[in-house]
């Protein structure tokens, strides 16, 4: 149904919006003494806690328990998702990011054909590479800065496992919600804790500025942003919250002029509308040939 198609949309930008806030947090933790593994567990830990005192107020009865499940996804979509994100960025800086959301958008592609049987349409082929190319031409600048292999292979591999997470999901019939966002960050922070303690497991000043920036990455892309992905798991392809959640960079780039008065580049206008374009194909607003279909009624 159109409405159905419409709330996936709409949970899959609010997740890429909300996951955009994670750079600008980030740094002022990172600033502050933390560091990148420490601040992964921290925050998943801390959004199960805060999600689980909320759930116990609203007195609201789980569905059902989905234990394995959750554990298979969180190590998907939270460990290995972070850990090698994480890892990537200590050899190939912001142009990790090119790397990382085109395999996650890929890898959606690929497994959802193999475990999913989602035919890979034109549409979905043309929206991904337009999405893709709008992100290099974002980080355009970065993409030979510190460039190496291993920062590549690292991205990728997180890349890959959050287009696993996705398709997971839907092969295992899962409904997101509070409850399972809550079994997620419980295994993800258990996952998280063995690199944390390899790295020292370092935690910064505990200034007031770095408490609240820690309570905003627990709230706001945790528990918010992978409970808008999970409900939009349920509405659309996993391809097509892939696709969506790569508008990420240009909510950041808002945040980052909002909030750090950081002017945006001019390739950034490019890529926007690149990103733009292949959204509109990848949910056929814009068809490939005369046979699409409509997306609402897949």
């Amino acid at each position: 149904m159109q409405s159905s198609f419409s709330k996936g949309v709409i949970f899959a930008l609010s997740a890429a919006a909300l996951n955009a806030t994670i750079g600008v947090l980030s740094k002022v933790l990172m600033s502050n003494g933390f560091t990148a593994s420490s601040v992964a567990v921290i925050k998943t830990a801390l959004g199960c806690v805060l999600l689980s005192i909320l759930l116990f107020f609203l007195k609201r009865p789980p569905a059902s328990t989905k234990w394995t499940q959750a554990a298979i996804c969180a190590f998907l979509g939270i460990f290995v998702l972070f850990h090698f994100e994480t890892s990537a960025y200590r050899h190939y800086a912001a142009a990790g990011v090119v790397v990382l959301m085109a395999s996650a958008s890929i890898s959606s592609i690929i497994l959802g054909r193999i475990f999913l049987k989602d035919a890979i349409t034109a549409n979905a082929t043309v929206g991904a590479a337009l999405a893709i190319a709008g992100i290099a031409v974002i980080f355009s600048a970065d993409l030979q800065q510190g460039f190496t292999l291993q920062g590549a292979a690292l991205a990728s591999m997180a890349g890959c496992g959050y287009g696993a997470f996705s398709v997971a999901m839907k092969r295992m019939g899962v409904s997101g919600g509070l409850h399972f966002t809550r079994q997620l960050l419980f295994f993800g922070s258990l996952y998280l804790l063995m690199p944390a303690a390899a790295d020292g497991f370092a935690i910064g000043e505990l200034s007031p500025l770095a408490i609240a920036a820690l309570l905003a990455l627990a709230a706001l892309p945790t528990i918010l942003g992978f409970f808008c992905t999970t409900k939009a798991i349920e509405y659309l392809k996993p391809s097509q919250v892939q696709a969506l959640e790569l508008t990420e960079p240009l909510f950041a780039a808002l945040l980052a002029f909002v909030a750090l008065n950081e002017v945006p580049r001019e390739s950034l206008y490019t890529g926007a509308a690149l990103i733009i374009v292949g959204l509109c194909f990848s949910n056929e607003l814009i068809r490939v040939g005369s046979k699409a279909s409509n997306p609402s009624t897949e």
